[in-house]
């Protein structure tokens, strides 16, 4: 039986979100998970470039009592989901500083204009043209490094799949891919199998199975799996099928994350090791 992780989750402490920390924690032991990462949204914008709504103190007491309330239950780990770091640097490394997660998420949700990926009219761009913005942003994204895995990495197709009436691959754009992957790779990085696209339009996980493919070919390890939830009934969610995704790409290893190191789990049982002693 696999060992069921999920690396992306956000709370009250999100914005967008609307359970506590404790509520997730009791769904995730519901449901046969043994870890879990709060990843909640720090997500700066021009005119707010310091998002000072972002309270560490709030989520790091909550998580502090959760860890008692679950302990040998459940193994709960501090974590964020930055919003494009590589565009709002100064507040970004103000959050990291001094303060300990267990595991960064990188994402480029927005560009440096402010335009949202959802708010794009994907209409008046092609497939190849909106793959190729996003990528660069990934690109820089890379640059800044204080991360250990990109988030949702194609998370265009989220938005644009109604539109282009099917799922876009970054893969349109194949030299440009490989590249922005040896590079992440070359990093020590790592990306997620963001499994929230199968609850929506896209009914695929970020990214499907052509990248994953390509990003093991590549050399990639380092590869860790979230629900993306929002809620407390989604903790969880594809969870199983994200496992049996990493396999089809040639994927034997998903990564834990504790202090910010990766340590290497086999997908078919809970055997672990540290990724150094591979």
């Amino acid at each position: 039986m696999s060992y069921l992780m999920d690396y992306h989750i956000h709370s009250i402490h999100s914005t967008d979100a609307i359970s506590s920390i404790s509520e997730i924690c009791q769904s995730a032991v519901n449901k046969g998970i043994n870890e879990i990462i709060i990843t909640d949204h720090y997500e700066p914008s021009n005119g707010d470039e310091l998002y000072t709504i972002y309270d560490q103190k709030s989520y790091w007491a909550e998580i502090t009592k959760a860890k008692q309330l679950f302990k040998g239950k459940l193994k709960l780990k501090m974590g964020v989901e930055l919003g494009q770091p590589h565009i709002f640097k100064e507040g970004s490394e103000i959050v990291m500083k001094d303060f300990p997660y267990d595991y960064v998420i990188a994402s480029a949700h927005k560009l440096p204009d402010g335009r949202d990926m959802s708010e794009l009219d994907y209409s008046t761009i092609s497939i190849e043209d909106v793959c190729a913005m996003y990528l660069e942003q990934i690109n820089m994204l890379i640059d800044w490094q204080n991360f250990d895995c990109v988030g949702h990495l194609d998370l265009i197709k989220r938005y644009s799949a109604s539109t282009y009436g099917k799922n876009l691959s970054l893969t349109c754009q194949y030299e440009l891919l490989s590249q922005v992957l040896r590079k992440l790779i070359a990093s020590g990085k790592g990306i997620e199998i963001n499994t929230s696209g199968l609850r929506q339009t896209p009914k695929e996980t970020m990214p499907g199975l052509d990248v994953l493919t390509l990003y093991h070919q590549l050399g990639g390890e380092i590869l860790t799996i979230g629900s993306d939830a929002h809620r407390a009934e989604d903790v969880g969610k594809g969870i199983r099928e994200a496992h049996a995704l990493a396999k089809s790409a040639g994927f034997r290893f998903i990564t834990s994350f504790h202090e910010r190191k990766p340590v290497q789990i086999q997908i078919s049982d809970q055997k672990a090791f540290s990724a150094s002693q591979r």
